[in-house]
């Protein structure tokens, strides 16, 4: 007898409430009845002596065996007439999946990784079962075009492993921490492959078979013949790029609609790793496209059903944007984690965190302004190892602010004071940037995600402090009420000025009279607004062609926000040109910005601007 499917040397079944099944096919030079016999430590299971699982004709055999309950390694011997054959090593447990990129794959280095257990298996990328040791994807002794061009053969490739230096992944702490959880055999299949993308993912591909990912994948599980328990999905950072960010999330959701539909299994589990921390290999990409993969991944759950996210920002990497081995015993809690409540039901684990809002508070109690982070899914607290680190605040386009001077917390929330006013439509992130020092769990070792960037309620209504204008050079004549209003011509040069102070105090010192500063701001629609300003020198403002404030006598000190100014704005672009006295060098400048009366700047679109 010659098996050729449904039954591997080393196998393990996926249990099931009434036992494993599989059906076992196969060559035979005998007909008639086919029965299985199976042991356990020399005894034979009960149920299983010689019992009828299928026939045997025409040289071909089918066999169905069933009821098999969780445990192993069984003997299995299948028998017609004088032939029979026997498989050894099988195991009645629970599959995982592992895909994606180089992540899962694994790239940590070999000489921390973890201890083999006996009960943890491997479907390697040559599909066979072995022990699960890393490295468990090894691309180099797979028969795919996809993985590998010139696969080596079982003899190189279990050189090649022993000799390797990195490959260490989640697979084996996971296996382990299952197994401890549940007391059965634990089985992981290998398909993952580093520097892949979506579209090197797409269940399009599949009709190519090995030549790729999807193909390849599914020739595995073809290979294993089960339902499994689970998909633990590590990936995109190959994704932070621009024209693949806007389509993560509905290729995403492509993917495990398509993994479940081709196993039959609709509600099957998904525990995927949000990206992480990355120093070299993305450093060429914009901060905020790596943001937004991030921000799609924390909120899958949102949109696919039994899946959860859990975050990594906090982990060692061994270089510059791989986890590291000693790190993924974290990450395999985590996902050991979720995989219990999503696989098994356990109620007693919660999913991983989440933000659920950001609310800013006036400066208070001693303390400066606040914005408190409150979050759910939080387990015994927030806490960290050290200064709270990892929250940001930036502006509309994504800038960080660095207003933040100290994190506290409480409970399921992070309260950030402020040292300085509240910009408008201003944000809440945590993770941002390259690198960024992150150290926030709950009590029981689950961080919380990267996230953001995150709309703040509550927020005063002011724009930003207009920063951006076209200077003047310092003109005679310090008597600037009766002057008409300045034209801008080609002495003017663009200026950018830092903070919310716009001065230029050092080219002022020991001089006298005038200097004009031609500025836009910019509304949706028409619009009664409030120019806040302060200032401390003389001044006159024009909106337009129009006059709208005037002090001919300001002197120091200045005041930010000490003097309002109604005016109406129309649609689009509106000149504001501010005309100051040097008040014979004792003058620095002036702040300004703007405000609408009974809106709320996090959730009205129309609101005024500086023009940027």
């Amino acid at each position: 007898m010659r098996i050729g499917s449904g039954l591997l040397c080393g196998h393990v079944l996926q249990r099931q409430p009434n036992g494993a099944r599989t059906v076992v096919t196969g060559s035979c030079n005998c007909s008639g009845t086919v029965t299985v016999t199976v042991y356990r430590k020399e005894k034979i299971a009960r149920g299983f002596n010689k019992k009828a699982a299928g026939q045997s004709e025409a040289g071909r055999f089918t066999a169905t065996i069933s009821g098999l309950p969780a445990g192993g390694p069984y003997t299995v011997e299948l028998a017609c007439g004088g032939a029979r054959i026997v498989v050894d090593d099988v195991f009645v447990g629970d599959l995982w999946l592992m895909a994606g990129q180089s992540n899962m794959q694994g790239m940590g280095n070999v000489a921390d990784a973890d201890s083999p257990h006996p009960l943890v298996r491997n479907f390697s990328m040559a599909r066979r079962w072995e022990l699960a040791r890393d490295p468990l994807h090894f691309l180099e002794e797979s028969p795919d075009p996809v993985h590998c061009a010139l696969p080596l053969s079982p003899r190189e490739a279990s050189r090649a492993k022993k000799r390797a230096v990195k490959g260490v992944g989640v697979g084996v702490p996971f296996g382990k921490l299952m197994l401890q959880r549940t007391r059965v055999p634990q089985g992981l299949i290998a398909t993952a492959h580093g520097g892949t993308s979506m579209d090197d993912w797409a269940p399009a591909l599949k009709d190519r078979g090995g030549s790729s990912l999807y193909g390849s994948m599914t020739l595995s599980l073809t290979a294993i013949g089960q339902p499994i328990s689970g998909v633990l999905w590590f990936q995109g950072e190959d994704d932070c790029r621009e024209g693949r960010v806007a389509v993560y999330t509905a290729k995403m959701q492509e993917l495990v609609s398509a993994v479940r539909r081709d196993l039959g299994q609709p509600k099957l589990p998904w525990i995927i790793a949000q990206i992480g921390r990355s120093v070299g290999p993305y450093q060429d990409l914009p901060a905020p496209w790596v943001s937004r993969v991030q921000e799609q991944q924390r909120r899958f759950p949102e949109s696919i059903a039994q899946c959860d996210v859990v975050p990594t920002i906090d982990l060692e990497i061994e270089d510059t944007g791989h986890v590291s081995a000693r790190a993924f015993p974290v990450l395999a809690q985590r996902m050991a984690r979720v995989a219990a409540r999503l696989a098994y039901g356990d109620r007693a684990e919660k999913p991983a965190p989440q933000p659920v809002s950001a609310r800013f508070f006036d400066a208070a109690r001693g303390n400066g302004a606040e914005v408190e982070v409150r979050f759910k899914n939080i387990v015994e607290g927030l806490t960290s190892s050290g200064l709270p680190q990892g929250f940001a605040l930036v502006d509309r386009a994504g800038r960080s602010l660095q207003r933040i001077y100290k994190t506290l917390l409480a409970g399921d929330r992070a309260r950030l004071y402020l040292d300085g006013e509240a910009v408008s439509l201003m944000r809440v992130m945590y993770g941002y940037g390259q690198n960024p020092v992150c150290n926030v769990c709950d009590g029981r070792g689950m961080a919380i995600p990267a996230f953001g960037p995150l709309a703040i309620t509550g927020l005063p209504p002011f724009s930003d402090f207009v920063l951006k204008w076209r200077v003047t050079p310092v003109c005679p004549g310090e008597a600037i009420a009766d002057m008409p209003r300045p034209s801008e011509d080609d002495q003017a040069i663009d200026r950018e000025f830092r903070d919310k102070f716009v001065t230029v105090h050092p080219e002022w010192v020991g001089k006298s009279g005038h200097v004009a500063f031609f500025g836009d701001v910019i509304a949706g629609e028409d619009m009664d607004a409030e120019f806040h300003f302060g200032y401390d020198g003389p001044v006159r403002v024009w909106v337009g062609t129009q006059e709208v404030y005037a002090d001919p006598h300001g002197t120091n000190p200045i005041v930010p926000d000490a003097h309002r100014i109604a005016v109406r704005l129309k649609p689009g672009r509106s000149p504001v040109t501010v005309l100051m006295a040097l008040n014979n060098g004792r003058a620095w400048g002036f702040c300004l910005r703007m405000q609408r009366p009974g809106y709320d700047p996090a959730t009205d679109p129309m609101f005024p601007q500086p023009w940027q």
